[in-house]
C-alpha cells in the first residue's frame, strides 16, 4: 500500500529513514523541472534541489506542521533560487561599480603582484586537487573539453565527469575565499582587456 505524503512524514519524523527517501524520489524529478525551468542550467539545479532536501531534513521536528509536502519542497526550492539570483545581482552591481572605479586608474605595482600571487595561488590549488578530479579540471578548463569529451578521454561516465567538476569547482572556490577582492579585479580587467 502506498503512503500518502504527510503519512510519510510522521513514519520519517518517528524515525523511519526510507520514508524520506520515497518522499525524495517522488518529488525529486519534479523539483529539478521546476528549477531547470527557472535557471536553464542543470548543475545549479541539481544542487538547489539537493540543498532544498537537505532544508527538508535538517527541520525534520518541524514536519507535523507541513500540510502539503510539495508545496514546502517547492516554496523551499523557489526561495533558494531567489536568493541565488538577489546574490548573483549583487554581485553584478558589484562588478559594475569596480569596472567604473578601475577603468579610471591604472593597475599599481601592488595589484600587479596581488593578481600574480593569485594565479599562483590557483595552480598551486589546481595541482592539489585529487587527481582524477584535477585532470577533469584541467579538460574542462584549459583543453575546453566538453563533459562528453572528457568522458570518453577518460573513460567514464558524463555524470562521474559533472561530480568531479563540482568537487573541484567548491574546493577551489574555498580556497580562495580570502581572495574575493583580487578576483573581481581580475574578471573586471579581464573584461576591461577584451572591450
Amino acid at each position: 500500500m502506498e503512503h500518502s505524503d504527510l503519512e510519510l512524514m510522521q513514519l520519517w519524523q518517528q524515525g523511519d529513514e526510507f520514508a524520506f527517501e520515497v518522499i525524495y524520489k517522488r518529488y525529486a524529478a519534479q523539483l529539478l523541472s521546476l528549477a531547470m525551468r527557472k535557471t536553464n542550467d542543470r548543475d545549479i539545479s541539481e544542487e538547489f534541489v539537493q540543498d532544498t532536501f537537505l532544508t527538508l531534513y535538517n527541520n525534520r521536528k518541524d514536519v507535523s506542521k507541513i500540510s502539503s509536502v510539495a508545496g514546502y519542497l517547492s516554496t523551499i526550492l523557489k526561495n533558494k533560487i531567489l536568493d541565488h539570483y538577489r546574490h548573483s545581482l549583487v554581485h553584478k552591481k558589484y562588478e559594475a561599480h569596480l569596472a567604473i572605479y578601475y577603468e579610471e586608474k591604472d593597475i599599481t605595482t601592488e595589484q600587479s603582484l596581488e593578481i600574480k600571487d593569485l594565479e599562483n595561488h590557483l595552480i598551486s590549488d589546481i595541482e592539489k586537487l585529487p587527481p582524477q578530479c584535477r585532470n577533469v579540471f584541467k579538460l574542462s578548463r584549459q583543453e575546453y573539453l566538453s563533459i562528453k569529451e572528457i568522458a570518453n578521454r577518460l573513460d567514464i561516465s558524463e555524470n562521474t565527469v559533472k561530480q568531479h567538476m563540482r568537487k573541484a569547482l567548491r574546493l577551489l572556490r574555498l580556497s580562495l575565499m580570502n581572495y574575493e577582492k583580487i578576483i573581481s579585479i581580475v574578471i573586471i580587467l579581464k573584461i576591461a582587456i577584451r572591450s
